[in-house]
């Protein structure tokens, strides 16, 4: 029976709502905190902040729909994907702009299917959203598999090519580096101070990401769980852009950092080496965590493991479809 897509309405919610709890990271299973073992709750029981840790805004109805808000507020668009009646599929579409050479595309932040790599639904949704970016005088859908689903061999298949691979790399608290001397410029800097530098954590759109992690479109519903931050800082000759969270799900508190670098500095590895270090030392004085987490371009890693940083192997790929008019 053939797929069909088309723009998802607010009457699609609850099918929706139940397709992505339906892929719920943990087995189906519902905790207080999934992070932190424990045993298991009823759905019913638990907050929508505690819904939301198992796997995003789509485990909670109130959440999606602010969520689906927000995605139609930056001009966005969520696609449901049908068969004989039923929702098999979505698509959660954002679009972007930033420096070349990633210039303007259109970013998929959520590809699900009702089973797991359902090849026939995820390319139906895919097929619709390049439409959707050529009708915008787009010329790029881009995808990251790894955070917004798909299989990342399998469409490499299907014509995406790897554009940018990304590590993520973590750093204790008690191994902190020596920090260079800084300045603060700002510890609120928003996305549109930012939009002219080089997001380096690129798993999702920059504007979609600072965001998530500011928390502002849940209508305060996650302050008790994820606490955002964010600075400008003059390092040397440039100025480093950090925004992030902190996880205070995680046992021990976690703080996710995501850099954002000016592009003449984007290429000096010495630099961001002291530039992250500055960074771990202004999120560190103002927030007591355990370990902090950053995402960046595979040839950075050199640099941040010299700041103390571990990891970094698993690759991450940014994937783009190149469009033709």
């Amino acid at each position: 029976m053939d797929v069909t897509v088309r723009a998802a309405t607010k009457e699609d919610l609850p099918a929706l709502g139940a397709l992505q709890t339906s892929q719920n990271e943990f087995g189906g299973r519902w905790f207080e905190n999934p992070f932190a073992g424990g045993k298991g709750a009823r759905y019913d029981d638990l907050t929508p902040a505690q819904r939301w840790l198992h796997g995003g805004p789509g485990m909670d109805p109130g959440l999606l729909a602010l969520h689906h808000d927000r995605i139609y507020e930056a001009r966005g668009v969520v696609f449901a994907a049908e068969r004989g009646g039923v929702v098999v599929g979505t698509a959660e579409l954002w679009p972007s702009e930033e420096p070349l050479p990633l210039g303007r595309y259109l970013g998929v932040v959520t590809l699900t299917a009702k089973r797991a790599g359902a090849r026939d639904v995820e390319r139906a949704l895919l097929e619709a959203a390049m439409r959707e970016a050529r009708g915008r005088d787009l010329r790029a859908l881009d995808l990251s598999p790894i955070h917004a689903g798909g299989d990342a061999a399998l469409l490499i298949a299907d014509g995406f090519a790897v554009l940018a691979e990304h590590r993520t790399v973590h750093l204790e608290s008690g191994r902190k580096p020596d920090p260079p001397e800084y300045s603060v410029q700002s510890t609120a800097p928003s996305y549109t101070e930012l939009e002219e530098f080089v997001a380096l954590d690129h798993t999702g759109p920059p504007a979609f990401r600072i965001g998530n992690h500011a928390n502002e479109w849940s209508a305060g519903l996650l302050a008790d769980v994820s606490k955002p931050f964010g600075a400008l800082l003059r390092v040397d000759f440039a100025t480093l852009g950090v925004t992030g969270r902190v996880a205070t799900w995680l046992p021990g508190r976690e703080a996710e950092l995501d850099f954002w670098v000016p592009t003449a500095a984007l290429g000096n590895l010495p630099w961001l080496h002291r530039a992250a270090a500055a960074a771990v030392d202004h999120v560190g004085k103002r927030h007591r965590v355990a370990r902090f987490r950053t995402t960046v371009r595979a040839h950075q890693v050199p640099a941040l493991r010299a700041a103390g940083f571990e990891d970094g192997a698993d690759p991450d790929p940014w994937l783009r479809k190149h469009l033709s008019r």
